[in-house]
């Protein structure tokens, strides 16, 4: 998915070096047990993807100003989970397949 921010287009794509990004930013995992940590990814998936020339604290600000690009970030989020979450469960469906088989 593409976001615009600042009268410019970004690639939002959850991808490990994403969460490589993150980590070393925060010096912890994703949890996203908090508004600064899914703030920090959104951020995080953007320095992943992107060349940005903006910080973190501009990227708040761009926020405070438009506030549907957080609303699109996490729609989109949410969306990504969801795949994730499906991909997941057919791997362990196929896991327990294979075990009844034998």
């Amino acid at each position: 998915m593409n976001i615009t921010i600042n009268n410019k287009e970004y690639i939002l794509k959850y991808t490990v070096r994403a969460l490589f990004v993150f980590e070393k930013i925060s010096n912890k995992m994703f949890e996203g047990k908090t508004l600064t940590e899914l703030y920090l990814l959104f951020y995080s998936i953007l320095l992943a993807n992107n060349n940005i020339d903006f910080t973190f604290d501009d990227l708040i600000n761009y926020c405070d100003e438009d506030l549907t690009l957080f609303t699109q970030f996490n729609a989109w989020l949410m969306d990504e989970f969801k795949v994730q979450n499906q991909f997941t469960e057919e791997k362990e469906d196929v896991k327990k397949k294979k075990k009844g088989k034998k």
